[in-house]
């Protein structure tokens, strides 16, 4: 049993250590789409802590370097402070008169972490009031769940509200909610311009957007293009009131949702897996720049802000680092309980490495020689040395240091 646990406790600190001795972050540079110059201009840190501004065509190739100043001329959308202090913002740019008032209206960001997704969803949901009696949005006071239908329980005195649980469960019929619940999204605070309430996705793919109204249910199904079924969807509360939400399908395409009619765009950006991707938007008055990361590289997509077409896209590849690749040759795998992915915590195995084979040949050897000489019995050191095949230092270490 001691053996056993010191298998445990060591495939987990010691990766654990290399890791923070040797670690193997990386950063990804700023990306942004010059509506001046119609390009991407990335901003990334070079190794000598220097900044490294280029230009990169719609095919992601490098073009040519820029200074900050050229820079901040390249990109009015962003540094129009700067250009303002010096003089030379733009009166208009693309057919758009550019002031400091319509490029912050104008500009929103979003950003969506695998983490929020893949986490265990509490049953019971806050709701605000939409249409409060002053200008000025109020905390929530009730919450509502959604089992077999709608139920609605006053937070301070924990009573069902029958009245208003009967209203919403009828128009959940009526608009052909199926349960149970598939997915939603809402923002519950009172920090945002306005209250759009739920948007929700039923358990036949189909969404829907909820809210209360001066106490009253306000629910519209959402049409989908085709045979579509939604598989997550992300409300957007911003000071723009355009567009309502983005949303992704089962088969990873992903769409922005307009309040008016609630027209709904598919977005040109390749598949989107929200379980396992990084998604951020930076919208502007000119376009957006959504960019779509996991462990293995990002992606820039820049989209017209009038249309969503495509004007250029941008990839990135990290690679392994040397400190991976030499982990890979000491480690035959790593014994992990937590993942950036999720806010589980449950034992996993991560980072299976079969180069490790040689390391551990070496240290069973090694082994069958100190248990030769401490004149173990045969049986126990071929099964000892057996285990250290597989285990490696883990099982190495404390068969070396425990005597039987």
């Amino acid at each position: 049993m001691l053996i056993a646990l010191g298998v445990m406790v060591l495939s987990w600190f010691l990766p654990w250590l290399y890791s923070m001795v040797f670690p193997s972050g990386v950063s990804d540079p700023f990306v942004a789409w010059s509506p001046v110059s119609d390009c991407f201009i990335v901003s990334d840190n070079s190794a000598e802590g220097k900044t490294r501004i280029c230009s990169v065509d719609a095919l992601g190739r490098p073009v040519r370097e820029y200074t900050k100043e050229e820079r901040d001329s390249l990109l009015p959308q962003i540094y129009f402070n700067q250009l303002m202090a010096r003089e030379t913002l733009p009166d208009s740019l693309k057919g758009k008169e550019v002031t400091i008032a319509g490029l912050k209206h104008g500009q929103w960001v979003f950003s969506s972490l695998p983490r929020d997704i893949n986490r265990v969803m509490p049953e019971v949901y806050l709701i605000m009031e939409s249409m409060p009696p002053r200008l000025d949005l109020e905390d929530a006071s009730e919450v509502f769940t959604l089992h077999d239908r709608v139920e609605f329980t006053d937070m301070a005195t924990n009573r069902v509200n029958r009245r208003r649980s009967q209203r919403f469960d009828e128009v959940f019929r009526e608009r052909g909610f199926e349960y149970p619940l598939h997915s939603w999204s809402a923002n519950v605070t009172t920090r945002k311009p306005r209250d759009e309430g739920y948007l929700l996705v039923d358990a036949s793919g189909t969404a829907f957007h909820m809210k209360m109204q001066a106490g009253r249910p306000y629910m519209e199904r959402i049409p989908g293009p085709g045979s579509v079924e939604f598989d997550r969807v992300f409300v957007m509360e911003n000071p723009e009131t355009r567009h309502l939400g983005l949303m992704t399908d089962t088969e990873g395409r992903m769409y922005v949702l307009e309040r008016e009619g609630y027209r709904l765009t598919e977005l040109p950006v390749g598949r989107v897996d929200p379980r396992r991707e990084r998604i951020s938007v930076v919208k502007n008055l000119f376009n957006w720049v959504v960019k779509l990361s996991d462990g293995e590289g990002a992606r820039w997509y820049a989209l017209d802000s009038d249309d969503y077409s495509l004007l250029g896209a941008y990839e990135l590849s990290y690679g392994v680092s040397r400190a991976r690749r030499v982990a890979a040759w000491l480690f035959p795998f790593r014994l992990t309980f937590t993942d950036t992915a999720d806010c589980l915590a449950s034992p996993r195995i991560i980072n299976v490495s079969a180069r490790a084979l040689y390391l551990n040949v070496v240290l069973a050897a090694a082994l069958a020689f100190i248990m030769a000489g401490r004149r173990e019995r045969r049986a126990t050191v071929a099964s000892c040395s057996a285990l250290t095949l597989i285990f490696g230092m883990f099982s190495f270490i404390p068969m070396a240091l425990i005597k039987d």
